[in-house]
């Protein structure tokens, strides 16, 4: 599952993307910082994207985001520097708020302003690339009875064989308790998407994604497991 499928934009072909980055240049609004700018779209469903615009305003990146009121508070470490990275991107390592797990996230808009190497209070969004809903914790143990009900592993910090990654990557895998359901529709392709509100270990965020990422219905009391891409924004 896409990043931009988990907000209701369906691209299928490159002629479609083209088309909805168009989009964003003719609808977005321009945040000019020192490196270029920022395209912000914001369709009427809350999911969003941030082009970027070099200083020679040559299109260099995306990344996409939700309109999320939900705040987590961490203490940000340090910088990760990636040479993928475009010079509008930021991707930071951190810790959560009892500094349990150490985690890394990238910010959508992280030029706008510094981001303190202290504690910060910030928006977080979780993309999933693998989702499943259980009705509790306990059908979630009777599964996956080696983990707990509350785990939270920072899967970008390891390579698959279990060493240290050396690019660490904004990737982690937990289980959440929804709070909130709510389904929205992109007004750009028409397609719904679920947005959650969780209560996952150390804090609370959104996730988004798509209609058919789950089997079932999601509720209050449900819990979702998944592998997630965190994105936070200034």
């Amino acid at each position: 599952m896409s990043h931009l499928e988990s907000i209701g934009f369906s691209i299928n072909s490159s002629e479609e993307f083209e088309a909805l980055i168009g989009k964003v240049f003719e609808s977005g609004i321009e945040i000019k910082v020192e490196e270029g700018s920022y395209m912000v779209y914001t369709d009427a469903s809350g999911a969003e994207i941030y082009a970027q615009l070099d200083s020679n305003r040559e299109f260099i990146g995306f990344m996409p985001f939700f309109d999320t009121q939900i705040t987590k508070n961490i203490h940000v470490e340090s910088t990760i520097l990636n040479e993928d990275l475009t010079s509008l991107d930021k991707r930071y390592f951190a810790k959560s708020q009892e500094q349990t797990y150490p985690f890394v996230f990238d910010v959508v808009n992280a030029n706008v302003r510094d981001i303190s190497l202290s504690r910060e209070t910030l928006p977080f969004v979780a993309f999933p690339t693998e989702i499943e809903l259980f009705a509790s914790a306990e059908h979630f143990l009777k599964e996956m009875p080696e983990l707990s009900a509350t785990y939270f592993i920072p899967v970008g910090l390891m390579t698959p064989e279990g060493e240290a990654n050396e690019n660490p990557e904004p990737y982690a895998m937990f289980i959440a308790e929804i709070n909130s359901v709510k389904i929205k529709t992109n007004e750009y392709s028409n397609k719904s998407f679920y947005v959650l509100e969780v209560s996952a270990l150390e804090g609370d965020l959104t996730i988004v994604t798509s209609m058919e990422s789950l089997k079932n219905e999601p509720k209050i009391g449900n819990f979702v497991n998944g592998v997630y891409w965190m994105g936070a924004k200034v």
